[in-house]
């Protein structure tokens, strides 16, 4: 890899997350940065023999079966999620799809990319008018509003932990004038209810989850006897891994989301957690998407920088604080850009399961 192989010393660790913060890193050092510890993190998750590879994967998966369900989910929803909206609907397409897009050719642009996602996120989960429909983490509603606009017969229910997110999808359901969405306030990870439903969309929640047998055990008890569990989760393709520093040179993982809140699963981790839920089908999709989907982010916020440092400005308090928000998501989307984009979107990328009860 040459000049991404050579590894920076240690004390410069701390001058480069200062020279981070301050904005004193230009994109293209902060992308060869990126690239040096996407080589770093392969060596480590590459493994000599095959049987080290499983056995890695497989003590992760019994270290999970020990812990919570969740853990510091406060914590990222404050750093991450609860942002203003004025600030997701620029930099994000027209229905604020916050996870990865899907991109058909060159030409797709970021809104089609959002509905070209939510569509295939149906027809993998088999949806069909008429059924009830269960969003977990819904996010700002794109699949809940989208589902229930293409079928109108369904009765969807989307599950939220954030109020602003719940008084953002109400509102739009309003304008829409749709009377088949209901919105509940409340952490999936205490949640209960005798409800069941015959399809049941989980979008990128289980990298921010701990225990994946106790979440698929309280999903499996809302699912009907005949029911369908869709779940798409950002991974790696072999290997598996709490999301925390590999050693003192590691500055990304305190730079783009707080160490210790997520897990990046393999491709096939949830294949290992099928106690309460049986795999009907599994698809993986390149991570040329995801990247994709960061580099338009970016180029809406560039394009509307002045209009972010407003948002940001009044969100934070200060001028100060807002340019290093707007450093900060930059930085993200580049991270992001980097990450799944690397060897051809051959290493990390987005895994889709179709699941049913045994």
């Amino acid at each position: 890899m040459g000049e991404e192989t050579k590894q920076p010393k240690k004390a410069a660790v701390e001058e480069l997350l200062k020279r981070l913060d301050e904005g004193r890193v230009p994109d293209e050092e902060l992308r060869r940065l990126m690239r040096f510890e996407i080589g770093r993190r392969l060596q480590w998750g590459y493994k000599p023999t095959h049987e080290e590879q499983v056995a890695q994967v497989l003590e992760l998966t019994h270290s999970l079966r020990k812990m919570s369900i969740a853990t510091e989910v406060d914590t990222l929803d404050s750093q991450m999620y609860e942002i203003p909206i004025s600030f997701l609907q620029i930099m994000f397409g027209s229905l604020i799809k916050g996870s990865c897009c899907y991109f058909k050719d060159d030409s797709t642009t970021l809104d089609e990319a959002e509905i070209a996602m939510l569509d295939l996120y149906c027809e993998r989960a088999q949806i069909k008018d008429g059924q009830s429909v269960l969003d977990l983490g819904c996010g700002q509603g794109a699949l809940t509003l989208h589902v229930a606009q293409k079928y109108q017969n369904c009765r969807v229910t989307a599950i939220t932990n954030s109020a602003s997110q719940k008084d953002f999808i109400e509102d739009q359901s309003k304008k829409l004038k749709l009377s088949n969405v209901e919105i509940i306030l409340a952490d999936i990870t205490k949640y209960e209810t005798e409800t069941t439903y015959d399809r049941i969309l989980v979008i990128e929640l289980f990298e921010h989850m701990k225990n994946y047998e106790l979440l698929l055990k309280k999903i499996a008890k809302w699912m009907k006897q005949d029911g369908l569990l869709f779940i798409e989760h950002i991974c790696h393709k072999t290997f598996a891994y709490h999301y925390e520093p590999l050693d003192e040179d590691d500055w990304y993982t305190e730079y783009v989301f707080p160490a210790g809140t997520m897990i990046i699963p393999s491709s096939s981790f949830l294949l290992y957690f099928q106690d309460d839920v049986s795999v009907v089908n599994h698809w993986t999709l390149s991570g040329k998407h995801y990247s994709r989907t960061n580099e338009e982010w970016l180029k809406r916020v560039d394009a509307n920088v002045d209009a972010v440092r407003e948002i940001m400005e009044s969100f934070s308090g200060s001028k100060e604080a807002a340019e290093k928000w707007i450093r900060y998501w930059r930085g993200f989307c580049i991270s992001g850009n980097e990450l799944f984009g690397y060897n051809n979107g051959e290493e990390w990328m987005a895994s889709h399961i179709l699941f049913r009860k045994p």
